[in-house]
């Protein structure tokens, strides 16, 4: 690892607040309003979350940044929560979780050969694979919880959980990459 990635710029530091603040936020306030609308749980928390992580992977452009603001972000919104229960932390790992992964994808050396659509379906696919990944530490909490049988029960609930929840980071990400444009003018006047 590079040690200039382990040094936080304060424009850095700004951007994963500001991130990290809107991600919390409309978790917070947008998602239990959005979720008893459409009686689906973490439409919002995937979206703008995976949205923010491609949009801070690009106005950085260092490997650490999403980490962190996933890392804030994840247990912020599951500590204000009535109860910081194992379960909403569980959760909150798996986002974090999510967050290192999907930064990790974004920054492999290879990656920065790719361009144009190639560039863009890898991304997607790393928004898939981070998206997984989020459910993770959560399956491993019910397994242990549960007995194997009882697991066995509830996977086809937990089966549609992972495809909604791959399906709404794929969304997020892919709106990230349909505000390019305007990301490359934020670039622009954040590095200079």
């Amino acid at each position: 690892m590079n040690n200039s990635n382990l040094k936080f710029t304060t424009k850095e530091l700004t951007l994963i607040s500001v991130f990290s603040s809107v991600w919390i936020v409309s978790q917070i306030y947008l998602g239990p309003w959005i979720g008893q609308i459409t009686q689906q749980h973490s439409i919002i928390n995937r979206i703008v979350g995976w949205l923010l992580m491609r949009v801070l992977a690009e106005l950085t452009g260092r490997f650490g940044r999403v980490t962190a603001m996933s890392f804030i972000a994840a247990f912020a919104t599951r500590i204000v929560r009535r109860s910081a229960s194992l379960y909403a932390l569980t959760v909150g790992l798996g986002y974090a979780l999510a967050g290192f992964i999907f930064d990790m994808l974004f920054f492999l050396p290879y990656t920065e050969s790719l361009g144009g659509k190639t560039r863009k379906a890898y991304l997607l696919a790393a928004s898939i694979i981070s998206g997984i990944i989020a459910l993770v530490p959560y399956l491993i909490f019910k397994f242990s919880m549960l007995s194997p049988y009882g697991f066995l029960a509830l996977l086809p609930k937990y089966a549609y959980s992972l495809g909604k929840g791959t399906l709404l980071s794929f969304l997020g990400t892919f709106i990230g990459l349909s505000l390019m444009p305007k990301i490359e003018i934020w670039k622009a006047k954040i590095r200079t």
